[in-house]
């Protein structure tokens, strides 16, 4: 019963280390942030979801740091990604990520195999960013919203 009761113990934190939110960064409110996820295939299902963070390349770092970590050290395999999106940050927690504009199915037979090609997808997610210059266009829409932002009215000091 011991040992029963201490499997239970190790494996609750074990899915509580996987499924905690990755949050690197403190991030104003207001601007463009991102957020990454990741499914893993487990009763019960696990998951990691990293952001906000305030660029896409630490994004895309943690979120491949975070499914590593998942299927090396605790032996999941990937079973789908939403690759990092951006978002506008307001005040709350995490935005759904049921809301993730797309998921991709990872097909692996084992953590290793799942893992190589969760790097494979999220490197062609990396090189369609650059290809069609997604940051300059978030970055485009940021200097936007920061002329339209109804809220910079109330930071201003009176004069």
């Amino acid at each position: 019963m011991k040992s029963l009761v201490l499997a239970s113990v190790t494996l609750a934190a074990a899915l509580a280390c996987t499924a905690a939110p990755v949050r690197a960064e403190q991030i104003p409110q207001g601007v463009l942030v991102y957020y990454g996820s990741a499914d893993f295939v487990g009763v019960p299902p696990s998951g990691v979801t990293v952001g906000p963070l305030s660029s896409a390349g630490a994004c895309e770092h943690a979120l491949d740091t975070a499914i590593a970590n998942a299927v090396q050290n605790h032996g999941h395999t990937v079973e789908s990604i939403s690759p990092c999106t951006p978002r506008w940050s307001f005040k709350g927690g995490l935005p759904l990520m049921d809301a993730a504009p797309y998921t991709l199915l990872v097909d692996g037979d084992s953590p290793r195999e799942s893992l190589e090609v969760a790097r494979l997808l999220l490197a062609e997610v990396r090189n369609a960013r650059e290809t069609y210059r997604a940051a300059e266009y978030e970055a485009v829409l940021t200097r936007i919203h920061a002329i339209t932002d109804p809220l910079r009215k109330r930071d201003r000091p009176k004069k």
